[in-house]
């Protein structure tokens, strides 16, 4: 065996030619600019997303990622540890979109227009996740990641009910509760990997400017 193939051999990626370092280490190619760590991650997510289930081999996630099996080990010693990273990554995220929510001196009208174009970005990246989502708020013992979504799902709900009642205004709790349930299905209802209505969500709703469009239609619809 020559020193090139010695090389190749030690490589956690192989003959893919990515990543060489323990760690987060620098963003690689084919990696939309993140680390293969956070590429490994993100894959993850894209492919719980999509199965809705967290139930994923180490070798489904390989090949979602486009890596070898012993990359993902290198990276992560054991799947606990690649769900708690994913848990810390999601929640970090989920804070992030919820401060839109929570912003101060901003009216509910513009918080809520500005967390629900971020929550539509978020469902055309992540096909599926909600339907996830909803298997976990019924489910049993959960490892860390689907923990974190859980929580993190009935807290927004929490938030999301607090800022449609101040932009809606004075009114009972049943109906409240149903333009509650109206706005989050509506956001969710477009992706059809969550609802099973059509082969791909509509196209025009993964541009921004298709996405403000659908959110006007929305709050004028649900403040009535």
């Amino acid at each position: 065996m020559g020193m090139k193939e010695r090389a190749r051999a030690r490589s956690p990626v192989g003959s893919r030619g990515v990543g060489r370092k323990r760690g987060k280490g620098p963003a690689v190619n084919g990696t939309g600019g993140l680390s293969m760590r956070d590429h490994i991650l993100d894959r993850t997510v894209y492919l719980i997303g999509r199965k809705g289930t967290t139930d994923v081999s180490v070798r489904e996630i390989a090949r979602e990622a486009g890596v070898n099996v012993a990359a993902v080990n290198y990276y992560f010693s054991s799947k606990e540890l690649m769900f708690t990273q994913l848990a810390g990554r999601f929640l970090a995220g989920y804070e992030t979109v919820m401060g839109l929510l929570r912003a101060p001196g901003v009216p509910a009208e513009k918080r809520l227009r500005d967390w629900s174009a971020e929550v539509m970005k978020y469902l055309a990246l992540y096909p599926g996740i909600l339907q996830l989502m909803e298997r976990l708020m019924g489910a049993g013992p959960l490892d860390p990641f689907g923990e974190a979504m859980r929580s993190a799902m009935q807290s927004a709900l929490r938030q999301l009910r607090d800022v449609l009642s101040e932009y809606v205004g004075p009114m009972d709790e049943d109906r409240l509760g149903f333009k509650l349930a109206l706005f989050a299905s509506a956001l969710a209802g477009p992706y059809p990997s969550v609802t099973g209505r059509a082969p791909r969500p509509p196209r025009g709703l993964r541009e921004p400017a298709a996405r403000a469009k659908f959110l006007d239609l929305l709050l004028e619809h649900v403040r009535r």
